[in-house]
């Protein structure tokens, strides 16, 4: 595959993807961090936006039911083709909008999101605000009160420090401001048996530019990603 379009990727190139968000955060820093601001074992999770699984398949062995949803069905189907495999017994996934969702109020002892709502703005930039509140309402719906919300976003990928475009700064704020969201910053570097699968996957996306990032370690080639996570608690 030589091009790969964001606007198509969800839709089209699903496999694609997956095989790039399966060599994210190496390091495992992610599980790390939300276990850090919830206890997971017994929970009950909502996960808005769950994609090919990446959230998924990190919580499905630590929490006692995970109810996961996405509204794009090439991507359902890749994270239903990974329950298979995987086993995921406590997980169900089913096709749904973050903005309207078909979890009982009140279920959840708390709500994930990755890379999803931010997604959400950027295909509603003209009302991105009035769309937002809807996932987020949704969210919050979702959790019991004094249920944490939980939100992972992107702060820059081949960035060693977090840098990120100016409209995805004003979503950030709007969390912050707006939300009430607290945050955390940490790395989830991809890393690459060979050049080969950045050739398929990497330079697609992130252009050219994104070789001169890369970085040669025993573990592989390492591409810098930085991740920002936003959180608060439902009020009581």
């Amino acid at each position: 595959m030589s091009e790969l379009n964001w606007d198509t990727l969800y839709s089209e190139h699903a496999d694609s993807y997956e095989t790039l968000v399966s060599h994210e955060d190496y390091q495992n820093n992610l599980i790390s961090a939300i276990q850090s601001l919830q206890p997971l074992r017994g929970s009950r999770v909502a996960e808005f936006g769950a994609g090919t699984g990446r959230i998924t398949g990190l919580l499905a062995e630590r929490v006692a039911r995970l109810h996961a949803f996405d509204f794009n069905q090439a991507m359902l189907k890749v994270a239903q083709a990974r329950q298979q495999r995987e086993g995921w017994t406590n997980v169900s996934l089913a096709l749904a909008d973050s903005r309207q969702m078909p979890a009982a109020s009140g279920w959840a002892d708390f709500g994930i999101e990755g890379w999803a709502f931010l997604q959400i703005a950027v295909w509603h930039k003209l009302d991105w605000q009035i769309q937002l509140r809807r996932a987020l309402s949704e969210m919050e719906r979702a959790v019991q009160p004094g249920g944490k919300m939980i939100l992972i976003e992107t702060l820059g990928t081949g960035e060693s420090l977090p840098r990120v475009e100016p409209f995805f700064r004003s979503v950030y704020d709007f969390l912050e401001a707006e939300g009430g969201f607290r945050t955390l910053e940490l790395r989830t570097d991809y890393c690459f048996e060979s050049m080969q699968q950045i050739q398929t996957v990497v330079v697609p996306l992130f252009g050219q530019a994104m070789l001169e990032r890369l970085i040669k370690t025993d573990a592989g080639w390492v591409l810098p990603e930085c991740t920002g996570i936003w959180w608060r608690e439902v009020p009581r």
